[in-house]
């Protein structure tokens, strides 16, 4: 990151402390007693300033995330219906970007006999604790929201979404696994919910580009 990158990110910080500093006096200046808050002290200033650094600091999660940057070739396992799956082939590009604070993911593959686009963003949250991830494809215009944990062995993320299925008009359930089995190894595997039932309907391994 260069020196511009980091004196413009303390000063976007430093806008939005003061933005809400002024909230503040504006708001106990508009109390039924007319009286208004003294202005906060350097200290707390510092402890504000130090919270808003520590919300936006890449953590131990984004590092794992960033792993995964580089090329990926993919073999994909499409369950359209009960039997033997539908075999594909695709590739997937990871990047981090906005300082290693997300991954990002553009996939192209073979879905349904017609070429197949998808771009996905994964990052985690300091704030709430959680990985998020938001995807959108070629297959429609929607865009799906996961939310998710990764286990104590930090090798498996379970990210759970909703999103409304454009066929019946009613919300729908996935879970998304992956399970990162080496440096150069992982599988991905979608479970949707219908009818309170719940299906393997995707299954994604991927190995690493040489």
């Amino acid at each position: 990151m260069s020196v511009w990158s980091v004196s413009f990110s303390k000063r976007w910080l430093l806008g939005v402390l003061l933005a809400a500093l002024a909230l503040s006096a504006a708001l106990a200046a508009d109390t039924p007693s007319g009286k208004s808050q003294a202005p906060p002290t350097q200290a707390q200033m510092d402890e504000m300033m130090a919270a808003l650094e520590k919300m936006a600091t890449p953590g131990p999660q984004h590092a794992q995330l960033m792993k995964n940057a580089g090329s990926w070739n993919a073999v994909i396992k499409s369950w359209m219906s009960p039997g033997d799956p539908v075999v594909t082939k695709g590739s997937a590009n990871y990047k981090p970007i906005l300082g290693g604070r997300f991954l990002m993911e553009e996939y192209k593959g073979i879905m349904m006999d017609k070429p197949f686009e998808g771009f996905g963003i994964t990052g985690y949250d300091n704030t709430k604790k959680e990985y998020i991830n938001v995807w959108m494809d070629s297959l429609g215009t929607m865009m799906i929201f996961g939310r998710g944990t990764m286990d104590a062995s930090g090798k498996v993320l379970t990210m759970n979404s909703q999103w409304e299925d454009p066929v019946t008009g009613e919300t729908a359930s996935m879970r998304m696994v992956t399970t990162f089995v080496d440096a150069n190894t992982k599988k991905f595997e979608m479970y949707g919910t219908h009818g309170g039932q719940e299906t393997k309907e995707m299954e994604i391994t991927y190995t690493r580009a040489k």
